[in-house]
């Protein structure tokens, strides 16, 4: 008796963790991609702008150095990505492509940060940053 109920327990969780999944599936392939694609990637080292760079045109890897280390990122098919760091945990590298306005592209060790913009965003309009 007892191993009937644990079957259709373990029945329900298998069944509760496949809609999520299901649900994270469907959110990620219909709501994301209705955000606006970026048109430029604004290049921020210890919260200042230092250059901002097209999303249309395509860039060879930038490599930037900070007092920190180094990021080298690079724009292909209207996305960006960072491509190597030498911070230790490589977070900003395994985030990979980005291209929707909003989305960032953070190394905390390095204090750098890839920010995707639009033509009508300005900072002002920014409600919170935090690093």
């Amino acid at each position: 008796m007892k191993s009937r109920q644990k079957v259709k327990g373990d029945f329900i969780l298998i069944v509760v963790i496949i809609l999520i999944g299901l649900g994270v599936l469907v959110y990620n392939q219909v709501a994301v991609p209705k955000s606006a694609k970026g048109t430029r990637v604004v290049v921020e080292i210890e919260g200042k702008v230092v250059d901002q760079f097209d999303l249309a045109t395509d860039l060879e890897p930038q490599r930037i150095e900070t007092k920190h280390g180094y990021n080298v990122f690079e724009i292909a098919d209207g996305q960006v990505r960072v491509s190597e760091a030498d911070c230790p945990d490589l977070l900003c590298v395994h985030t990979g492509w980005r291209q929707h306005v909003g989305q960032v592209i953070v190394c905390l060790p390095h204090y750098f940060v890839l920010r995707i913009v639009g033509d009508g965003d300005d900072q002002g309009s920014l409600d919170g940053f935090t690093y």
